[in-house]
Order: structure tokens, then sequence, then C-alpha cells
């Protein structure tokens, strides 16, 4: 499409267009060639637009206006996305289309209309699928498994039984949802394992990223609330609780019988213990290993997890460490001589 009728798609009107142009793709600051747009979400990124190769551009309204055709927009992200959407209406990896004839399928299971089943899935008995679903190659349900309408299940995700889950959810390759929690006791001497009866929920519009593991609960349910989204090789235990519209970056941990409110950040490595409560709006940093409750709106970094001013004043003190320690040994052979001094 042309640069104008972008803009009047994305509701805006185009700036230093000249000769309007046919757009060719979308693209980053970077790797952007000639006919492609790119977008600037901050100020930071403006300078690199002089290096860049592309032909127009979406910014945030508060910048300037740039040398290049431009697009000023509300928000640069929701631009962004109206825009993907309508140059790649169809993109998604869905690529097998009614079930295969290697899909093995238990006559007990419910399957909707309009459901994809890719080679060598495996659906267990009393299953229930509803409408837009598709299951990758390889992918294994369990006994009883629910899945919402528009679910997406790419290759060898394993989703175990029990597993519940709502509309929209996308689980990533090699995801596995509702294995066993780690729950062992010693008895008479030997580490005993301690059944797992209880099972998984994901509510509406959760994504879980590939490799992550979500374990089922030991008597009641580990949950997931709506629009929480889970990166790769995430681990979370069984009893669980998070709540909604959070983040949990690759390699998180969470230990089991742990709550988290809504709209908390857990940062790539970072790891909470376990029964313990993590309130709203709380974000974790990176590597930081959570062992105490935080309250609703609180920053936590390091290890052990402090408040985020406290820990930043001990990480600059540490960086300092080596010039301190010369600094004392002066002082020490200083004060040794003012004794000797002294004695004399």
């Amino acid at each position: 499409m042309k640069f104008s009728e972008l803009a009047a798609l994305l509701g805006c009107r185009s700036t230093g267009a000249g000769d309007d142009f046919e757009i060719t793709g979308i693209s980053t600051l970077d790797e952007a060639c000639e006919g492609d747009i790119t977008f600037v979400t901050d100020r930071k990124f403006i300078s690199r637009l002089d290096s860049s190769k592309a032909s127009g551009v979406l910014l945030p309204e508060t910048l300037a206006p740039v040398g290049i055709p431009h697009i000023a927009v509300n928000d640069v992200w929701s631009a962004v996305v109206t825009t993907l959407k309508h140059f790649f209406p169809d993109f998604a990896r869905k690529t097998y289309e009614g079930i295969h004839s290697t899909a093995v399928i238990n006559s007990s299971a419910e399957i909707a209309d309009n459901v994809n089943i890719g080679p060598l899935a495996v659906v267990g008995p009393k299953v229930q699928i509803a409408a837009g679903a598709y299951l990758g190659p390889g992918v294994v349900l369990g006994a009883g498994c629910v899945l919402g309408e528009g679910c997406t299940i790419y290759a060898n995700a394993v989703l175990e039984a029990g597993t519940v889950l709502g509309n929209n959810v996308i689980v990533q390759p090699g995801a596995v949802i509702g294995g066993d929690g780690f729950k062992y006791e010693l008895l008479r001497g030997r580490w005993t394992k301690i059944p797992q009866v209880g099972h998984v929920e994901l509510a509406d519009d959760v994504e879980v990223g590939s490799n992550a593991c979500i374990d089922r609960a030991s008597f009641t349910k580990t949950s997931i609330g709506p629009n929480t989204k889970i990166d790769n090789m995430v681990q979370i235990a069984h009893n669980v609780r998070v709540g909604e519209n959070c983040v949990l970056v690759a390699q998180a941990g969470i230990a089991g019988s742990t709550s988290i409110g809504n709209n908390t950040i857990l940062a790539g490595q970072s790891g909470v213990v376990d029964n313990i409560t993590i309130g709203n709006n709380v974000l974790v940093f990176a590597k930081a290993g959570v062992t105490k409750d935080i309250p609703d709106g609180e920053k936590r970094l390091g290890m052990p997890a402090r408040p985020f001013r406290e820990e930043s004043r001990i990480m600059a003190v540490n960086a300092r460490l080596p010039e301190l320690a010369a600094e004392v040994a002066r002082l020490v052979k200083k004060v040794a001589e003012l004794e000797t001094l002294i004695k004399k």
C-alpha cells in the first residue's frame, strides 16, 4: 500500500512524504531496506534514523519532525501491531489443515468444528476441544484435557491429564503443562514420591513459551490468570497461583505454593522460594532471588532480593571493593605507624 494509505489506516496523516511511495515491507531501523517503513519508540533511537535505509518511519507524536517521511502516532507499538496485521493477515505457523490421518484420537474425545490436528498428535480419552483450535505435529493431550476456542498448541507440546485451557491460549513447541509437581518426603530413610492428583488451569489469552514447564497441583490446581505471558524455559511449580497480565521472563523459576498478584513482572533468571506471596504491580529484576513476601508495587533486586534502592547502594559499594580494600590497608599501616610513634 501507499505510505499515505497507511497513515489513513492509522487515523493519522503522513508528513514529509513528497512523492508518495509504495511500501514494500516493515522492519527495524538497522535492517530496513529502501521501500520499507521502520519505527522509533523512544527519542534515544532518533539518531539511528540517519543511517537507516528505511523510506518512512512511525514515531511518537511527542518527537520533533525528522528528515524522512513519517507518521506521528499516539502509541507506536499499537501502530506497529495494526500495520503487521494488515500486511500479514494470515501469518501463523499453522501448517496443517483438517485432521491428519496419522493423528491418534480416542473415540470418547469431543472435537468441535474447524479444529486442525497435525500428524502424530495424540488426543486422549474424554478430551474436549472447542472450535478453531490447532494442534501441531506430535502434540499430546492427556485424558480429560479441555481446550477453549481458538487455542494453538505447537509441535511436541504436552498437556497432561486434566489440564484446562481458556480461549485463545498459545502453547509454544516443547512446553509441558500438567507434569507432576516435585513433591517427595523422607519416609523410612528413602525419598518417597507424594502422588500429585491436582491439575493446571490456564485462563484466556495466556501464552506459554517453548520448553516452559507448569506442574500440576498436589491436590487442587496450579493456575495462571488471563493474559499472562510466560517466556521460554520458565518453571512454575505445583500449587502456584499467578494473577492476570503478568510477565514471567526466560528461566524464571517459581517454587511450590507461591502466590503472585496481577501485573507483576519476574525478569530473566529470577527465582522465587516456596510458600510466599508476591503482590500486584511488583517488579523483580533479573537474577534476583526472592525469599520473602513482597507488598504491592515494590521493586526487588539482588540475591537475596532487597528493595531496589537499598540493593543498588550495596552494588555500588561492591563495585568499589578493590579500591576500598587498598584504602583500608593503607589506613591500617598508618595506624600502626602512629601507635609506634605514641609508644616512643
